[in-house]
């Protein structure tokens, strides 16, 4: 027999600090709008304080166990009464290792031709949202999120050989992306040099990462090689992604961290800002003015998996491959960063006679580093889109078989027109 559980473990917290502020006196006192009373520095400084409005999220996490070659049978909810199996854990969920267990009540088959796979599946999902309005027309709205795909299979079987059960062949695989932040790094190679002064970065870095991972391996001996630490060459997985991470950041290589998976979400944004039709001129011609801003920027690791052959001694690794370098505890197939600003900069606007017109300049990068031939790819993308639209209630069509005919909805005219340069 066989037997599987999941459990998923789901948390939706929502916090309205707007509720939270109306509480508090003083903040009615300041949000309410006097044309003839200045606001005090105390004020703004409250209003900056208080600009946070709301924050929401989403976290959900599943989880689930299979395991092969299970001898009890089931009886009520999947329980088996006479061999006290597979205990009320099991049943309610639990992902706790169930192996050890099974074992010492005798529940799984010494047959050495059981070939099923014992499997761990783990697949998590985070995604905050915030809102700040920091101006009474400002509203930045945020984003962060994180995405972890993990599953563990292993052949857990009894080996005639060693007398003793065994994992023959066990393997992790999975997939990760993070929100990430490429700022310092996204208007670096906007010249006629066809040289990009990032990639030279990342080149550096290498020899920077490939001195600290010697440096805290004490498998690695004092040995440098051509600037690089021993076990870590300059095309090492270990070396590589961190190297990557750093130029593309912006950051100092001999300060970021060594791990390939940036652990925390930092928030991406969006600002939208309309403030200006209260400008009387403004407000002569414009119903709305919406001023727009994007930045939204991906880590991902598309495919990683562990080696059978990696192991550590003295806290680290001490398997190399046979460039002599560590193997990688999770070898990647590639990772990538996508980063865009949609838009850039954007307008759209709405007159007095339903006329509608919106300006966007986008701009957006790629980048998709093969971990298995060193290759980095880079594609930029720059789009200009201008927009026009017109909208009207009761429209009459002029000609052809419905002329004369009116409708009682609204009808919207939209044309945009884009220019891009990839």
């Amino acid at each position: 027999n066989s037997i599987q559980n999941q459990r998923t473990i789901q948390i939706n917290p929502t916090l309205n600090f707007v509720n939270l502020y109306n509480k508090f006196g003083f903040y009615k006192r300041i949000t309410v709008v006097d044309s003839t009373k200045k606001t005090t520095l105390a004020e703004s400084f409250l209003k900056a304080l208080l600009s946070l409005k709301n924050i929401s999220g989403n976290y959900t996490k599943n989880e689930g166990t299979f395991l092969p070659g299970y001898l009890p049978q089931t009886q009520i909810i999947g329980y088996d009464f006479d061999a006290s199996a597979p205990g009320i854990g099991f049943l309610m969920g639990s992902q706790n290792d169930i192996r050890d267990r099974a074992l010492a009540n005798g529940w799984i088959t010494p047959d050495p031709l059981q070939n099923q796979l014992y499997v761990n599946t783990m697949d998590t999902k985070l995604n905050l949202r915030g809102t700040i309005e920091p101006l009474t027309d400002l509203r930045i709205e945020l984003t962060a999120f994180k995405n972890e795909a993990k599953n563990y299979s292993t052949n857990f079987r009894f080996d005639a050989e060693r007398g003793a059960f065994g994992n023959l062949s066990p393997i992790t695989n999975g997939s990760y992306s993070v929100s990430f932040i490429a700022l310092k790094t996204a208007f670096t190679d906007n010249n006629a040099d066809k040289l990009s002064t990032v990639f030279q970065n990342f080149l550096a870095n290498r020899e920077i990462i490939s001195r600290r991972l010697g440096t805290e391996n004490p498998n690695s001996s004092a040995l440098i090689s051509e600037g690089y630490a021993d076990g870590y060459g300059k095309n090492s997985q270990d070396v590589l992604v961190p190297a990557f991470i750093a130029a593309y950041q912006g950051k100092n290589a001999s300060k970021t961290r060594l791990n390939s998976f940036p652990n925390i979400p930092v928030p991406n944004w969006r600002l939208t800002y309309n403030g200006l039709t209260k400008i009387p001129f403004m407000s002569n011609l414009f119903t709305s003015v919406d001023i727009t801003h994007g930045y939204t920027s991906t880590y991902n690791v598309n495919s990683f998996n562990t080696l059978i052959r990696y192991s550590e001694a003295n806290g680290a690794v001490n398997v190399r491959d046979v460039n002599s370098n560590f193997l990688p505890e999770f070898q990647f197939s590639q990772v990538t960063i996508f980063e865009q600003f949609v838009p850039l900069l954007g307008i759209d606007v709405r007159m007095k006679n339903n006329v509608t017109a919106n300006l966007e300049y986008r701009k957006s990068r790629a980048l998709s580093f093969g971990i298995t031939n060193s290759q980095l790819a880079q594609q930029n993308d720059e789009a200009v889109v201008l927009g026009f639209g017109y909208r009207t209630n009761n429209f009459r069509f002029p000609f052809g078989l419905f002329k004369g005919v009116t409708l009682k909805n609204d009808l919207n005219f939209k044309l945009d027109v884009a220019l891009r340069d990839n």
